[in-house]
């Protein structure tokens, strides 16, 4: 009867390790979020980085990144739509 007991509590403990806990934050957060992931989704973004230091000497940099959104063709507005329903659907959205 005691290994049973252990077996079930180690199964226990393995599953709500492996639970994943939301992350919750404010309307006003979340607004801040939704609208990144539609911007990520009309167009392309650019970066450079130029530097320098003592070891090295100058340096520098391009990149640009692309979303999955802008890569399907999603709608930045449907997309932002599907942010704020899918948080609050989830519960994540917190008054405050």
């Amino acid at each position: 009867m005691k290994s049973i007991y252990i077996v079930l509590t180690g199964a226990a403990l393995v599953i709500s390790a492996c639970t994943t806990t939301l992350e919750t934050m404010t309307r006003s957060d979340a607004i801040v979020l939704c609208q990144g992931k539609a911007s990520d989704a009309s167009g392309p973004t650019y970066g450079a980085t130029v530097g320098a230091n003592s070891n090295t000497g100058f340096f520098g940099g391009l990149s640009i990144s692309l979303s999955d959104a802008y890569i399907r063709g999603l709608d930045p507005a449907a997309v932002f739509e599907h942010c704020m329903n899918e948080l609050a659907a989830n519960g994540q959205i917190v008054e405050g």
